[in-house]
């Protein structure tokens, strides 16, 4: 296997579940690294690194704990791309997207076209006010598109949903005020996940990045996710749809999100997070 040239790879653990009601996924990180997979990428890619951002203890709110973890994954990932690495970030939960994205756009020129293609079952488009759950992972792409208390980090044309099936209505409507970009499940299966990821990442899009959250992919396929909705994508689909993408030279960044391997059955999870960083840590066409 040819991989990417100095300096590499490095793979960021986020041992942080806060933002889930289910925090098991803040294990994901160390049980994939125990199960040797740091030892299997670099025996093929030596240059690949491994950093940790954990959530740290104590009695602090979920709110500031996911703050805290998402400012020290944001200096990671913008220090990975400033040397020209390329970040592969495995969590943990959903709500780590916040600091992944402002660390890729940090790192960019302000003027550079970037898009982020976002594979979810779930919008990731609550506010505060809206979510019935008050769960933070479900709001993580509202945070990127609006900002809050901080200036937004991304603009709605730089982003495009893929494979969502499950959704409340104020997400609709805060997506529809947006003009938010968003292929449903129903669409994936009418034209395949090969060409609608094709055309995503259309070479009009400039630089991009993938955040994926595993329970995009059918439970059957990805048990091991605490957020599981039916007739999701198949694995096979997605590794095969995803690696071009992958190896192209335009793809900034591979985010995997909401790993729990408490409810995952005979590694299949686990399985397919590491392809999908096998597919990543290859070199592939320079375009």
């Amino acid at each position: 296997m040819r991989t990417r040239d100095q300096p590499g790879c490095t793979v960021i653990g986020v041992g942080c579940g806060h933002g889930a009601r289910d925090r098991g996924c803040a294990d994901g990180p160390r049980v994939l690294r125990r199960s040797g997979l740091w030892e299997r990428l670099r025996a093929v890619a030596p240059a690949t690194q491994w950093l940790e951002v954990d959530a740290a203890d104590g009695p602090a709110s979920p709110e500031a704990v996911v703050a805290e973890v998402c400012a020290r994954l944001r200096t990671a990932v913008e220090a990975v791309l400033k040397r020209n690495g390329f970040p592969i970030i495995i969590g943990g939960d959903h709500s780590m997207a916040v600091g992944t994205w402002d660390g890729v756009r940090r790192a960019l020129p302000p003027d550079q076209p970037f898009r982020l293609l976002w594979i979810d079952a779930h919008m990731d488009c609550h506010r505060p006010e809206t979510s019935p759950s008050g769960a933070l992972h479900g709001m993580p792409l509202a945070r990127l598109l609006d900002g809050g208390d901080a200036a937004a980090v991304l603009a709605p044309t730089d982003v495009i949903l893929i494979g969502i099936r499950s959704w409340e209505t104020e997400e609709a409507a805060f997506a529809d005020r947006l003009g938010l970009a968003r292929i449903p499940m129903t669409t994936v299966v009418a034209q395949g996940l090969a060409t609608v990821l094709a055309a995503a990442a259309g070479a009009g899009a400039g630089r991009y990045g993938i955040s994926i959250d595993l329970d995009a992919v059918d439970p059957a396929d990805a048990p091991g996710t605490g957020t599981p909705v039916d007739g999701g994508i198949a694995a096979t689909d997605l590794l095969e749809a995803i690696t071009p993408l992958l190896r192209s030279r335009r793809c900034l960044a591979l985010e995997i999100a909401e790993f729990n391997p408490g409810r995952d059955r005979d590694n299949r999870t686990a399985l397919l997070v590491e392809a999908l960083v096998f597919a990543a840590i290859a070199e592939g066409e320079s375009s």
